[in-house]
């Protein structure tokens, strides 16, 4: 073994592994009791000491020996951590590493202060007016036309579209929307059930859907986008809502906000700016207060609530079509009730409903004086436009 002495590098276990390697006739354990006995009773016959690995050792140390032990390792693995974690020790308890106390972690207690009444008060004073002005906000919008100052210009509106739904009238609803899209200074408006859309609360219907609102969603998208130049606002209505309403995503406020069209859940006041004179239109999907009898009572009653002076009001959802002026403080309204393109309902037939007839109601806005004139039928209210502007006009191709 004294031979091989020259190998020694500071530690006895290392030693001994290699002595082992020569040798195997003593275990590990043994050629290392031997080197251990031969190192006590001739220290001089090895090179290392230590002394060495002690002047590795930092002079101080704010974390845990074993912590150090691991660093010292990472650093000289020639030695074992475990004779790393012994040397350590050794040195705190001989007072060579002295601890700076550092704690591992830091507790800030996120406990508000404690107020008065009147402070938090106000505090809550000053959130609800926020929230209340975000909302209104949120509602109302003003849009100004770029359309020649002495061109008239017409608004056809669409709701209760149920894409989707078998008895939908696809094929009605592309027409309408596309002879739209492709007139001059024709816009429109939607007032929201853009699809069936039943979903889990909805279990019964959704069983027997043919399409899945997965699939309907898609042709709403592409229905979005027949029209989008001419796009001026969207409101949401119940069935469009449902998705919202079960999950955190809204499927309509993504693919409208997208386009850069205005979009609002329940509820939008437009002041449509024709030249110099402002149009205000007010759109909902739905609203209490309806009546089987008078289909426009709900827009009358919308406007006597005073939630807004328009001169133009739009509910949808009850399937029910309606161009009608009403007068209030002398001056002439309008209710507009679009109608559905889903012309058979299993629920309106049931309860003796007569089917709906496909409609796209439209008004025209005059640019030099206040005046509306409204229709029930989107092509008279296209021949009309066209005529006041003295553009030509086409069943097929609109108002070029």
């Amino acid at each position: 073994m004294k031979s091989q002495i020259h190998e020694f590098q500071g530690e006895l276990l290392s030693f001994a592994k290699h002595l082992h390697s020569l040798d195997n006739s003593r275990t590990i354990q043994g050629w290392r009791g031997v080197a251990s006995r031969l190192k006590q009773h001739q220290p001089d016959l090895f090179a290392w000491d230590d002394v060495n690995y002690n002047d590795m050792l930092p002079k101080e140390w704010d974390g845990t020996p074993t912590g150090l032990a691991k660093r010292m390792y990472r650093q000289d693995p020639s030695i074992s951590l475990n004779a790393w974690r012994m040397r350590i020790n050794t040195a705190f308890n001989n007072g060579a590493i002295t601890t700076s106390h550092r704690p591992e972690f830091v507790v800030e207690h996120l406990k508000k202060e404690n107020k008065s009444h009147e402070d938090l008060w106000a505090d809550i004073e000053a959130i609800s007016k926020k929230a209340i002005a975000n909302v209104e906000h949120a509602r109302w919008a003003d849009i100004h036309m770029q359309t020649p100052e002495d061109k008239f210009i017409g608004i056809a509106f669409q709701s209760d579209q149920h894409i989707g739904n078998p008895f939908c009238d696809h094929e009605q609803l592309r027409i309408d929307t596309e002879l739209i899209a492709n007139s001059e200074n024709v816009f429109v408006i939607h007032a929201g059930d853009y699809i069936d859309n039943f979903i889990i609360d909805k279990p019964r219907p959704a069983m027997k859907a043919s399409i899945p609102p997965s699939v309907q969603w898609k042709l709403c998208e592409h229905y979005l986008d027949m029209s989008v130049d001419s796009l001026m606002a969207v409101v949401a209505g119940n069935h469009d809502l449902w998705t919202a309403g079960m999950t955190d995503f809204d499927p309509l406020k993504r693919f409208v906000e997208e386009r850069g069209v205005l979009y609002h859940a329940h509820e939008l006041n437009l002041r449509v700016w024709v030249a110099e004179i402002p149009y205000h239109i007010s759109v909902r999907h739905k609203r209490r207060g309806n009546s089987n009898l008078d289909p426009s009572r709900v827009i009358k009653k919308m406007w006597d609530d005073g939630e807004a002076d328009f001169d133009i009001g739009v509910v949808g959802h009850h399937h029910t079509p309606l161009v009608s002026p009403f007068t209030k403080h002398g001056q002439e309204r309008w209710a507009v009730r679009p109608g559905a393109y889903k012309i058979v309902d299993s629920f309106g037939e049931m309860c003796g409903f007569p089917r709906e007839k496909p409609t796209s109601p439209m008004v025209i806005l005059n640019p030099h004086t206040k005046e509306i004139q409204g229709f029930t039928d989107l092509r008279m209210g296209l021949r009309t436009l066209a005529a006041l502007n003295g553009d030509e006009y086409d069943e097929d191709l609109g108002i070029q």
